[in-house]
């Protein structure tokens, strides 16, 4: 996930390289974008913290908006946790082979950039798909998009289930597709293994520098769609280990372990209904052997008044522990308001407010507000 150690310009050498070969061995190029300039504080009253990173327990209030690269607001204005711009490019060398990369550069991996995408595509025929290179984990349903933030309604998917300590993996995975009854069946397996240097994740909980090792991951996921609804369902599983990127020493888990193995499952169902939109998902994130188990939800709806579209989120983040000794549990629950309005086909505006309201023994953010607003385009 995390390629601090590249620089930007060397991370874009993927796609140079990629758009330099393409007219010599390509039948067709395709070369896209997106971006977003988000900007937004939080606001509440000064809560006491002993469990994020210095760098976050010296202000009044926090909020997390982006657990897999560190995003964090807090009370001042900021463009730096979410603002963000990408390039992704497509060589089609036949209507079965083709080639993709994508570069993201974030402000808050600033002058760093990194290579999101990167694989091959084989389509032997129209209901099989085989893919092999770097991809993201595809736990929620927004996964392949979330940097997109012009694909969804928010301002951000619901952090309170979006965000894990790595995004991306490096293997391969298989999809079928068919049309059934009226019913349009979409499933992959996937797997591989990721190593995230200088973990974002983990800034946001230590000072020190971490890397987070995620061996043997492998899953499978299933998404069924027909009119005006869409369902999908996901299971992965995969080795974990946080390793001190100074002494090369892995930490010690509240188990008493040094790695062990996680899972996650979960679904989402949609609804397009006429003006009427929902959104919905449920996850489950199991460390409970080592560590702690997570358990988040989100529900939203809202309806579109030709180009304006207002949306109500309810969000929820709970945790249970076998160690409670070692561990502190975090819970928290959400409430957002966001309005969403589209220039055209290819940018839009929104402003946002949520709520947090922290419900854990011992603070973790803290309750706190925050506004935000952003400009989201592709092109």
């Amino acid at each position: 996930m995390k390629r601090r150690s590249k620089p930007a310009a060397l991370a874009a050498l993927s796609l140079a390289a990629l758009l330099g070969a393409a007219p010599a061995s390509a039948t067709e190029f395709e070369l896209s974008g997106f971006g977003s300039i988000v900007a937004g504080r939080s606001f509440g009253a000064c809560t006491p913290d002993n469990v994020l990173a210095s760098a976050f327990n010296g202000s009044c209030t926090r909020f997390v908006v982006d657990w897999g690269h560190g995003g964090v607001y807090r009370n001042n204005v900021s463009f730096r946790p979410e603002s963000r711009v990408g390039v992704q490019g497509t060589a089609r060398f036949n209507p079965q082979l083709s080639a993709t990369v994508q570069v993201v550069g974030r402000l808050v991996d600033a002058p760093f950039a990194q290579v999101e995408w990167a694989y091959v595509t084989w389509s032997p025929t129209p209901e099989w798909t085989f893919q092999a290179g770097r991809k993201r984990v595809p736990l929620f349903f927004y996964s392949d998009f979330q940097d997109v933030g012009y694909a969804y309604p928010w301002i951000r998917v619901p952090p309170d289930v979006y965000g894990w300590d790595v995004v991306n993996y490096n293997g391969a995975n298989a999809t079928w597709s068919k049309t059934l009854g009226g019913w349009s069946l979409r499933s992959s397996v996937f797997g591989g293994a990721e190593t995230s240097r200088r973990n974002g994740y983990s800034r946001i909980f230590y000072d020190e520098a971490k890397d987070v090792k995620w061996p043997r991951i492998a899953g499978a996921d299933l998404e069924f769609a027909r009119d005006w609804f869409t369902g999908r369902v996901v299971y992965m599983r995969s080795g974990y280990e946080q390793v001190d990127r100074t002494t090369g020493t892995p930490d010690v888990q509240p188990s008493g372990a040094t790695s062990g193995r996680h899972q996650a499952y979960g679904g989402s169902v949609n609804i397009d209904h006429g003006n009427f939109i929902a959104r919905s998902e449920y996850s489950v994130f199991d460390r409970s052997r080592y560590a702690y188990k997570a358990t988040s939800w989100f529900v939203s709806a809202g309806w579109r008044f030709g180009n304006l579209t207002p949306m109500l989120t309810v969000s929820n983040y709970s945790e249970t522990t076998r160690f409670p000794d070692a561990y502190a549990i975090s819970r928290w629950s959400s409430l957002g308001a966001s309005l969403r309005y589209d220039f055209g086909r290819s940018s839009a505006f929104k402003v946002q407010v949520d709520r947090l309201r922290d419900r854990g023994a011992t603070p973790f953010m803290g309750s706190a507000t925050l506004l935000s607003a952003s400009y989201d385009f592709v092109f």
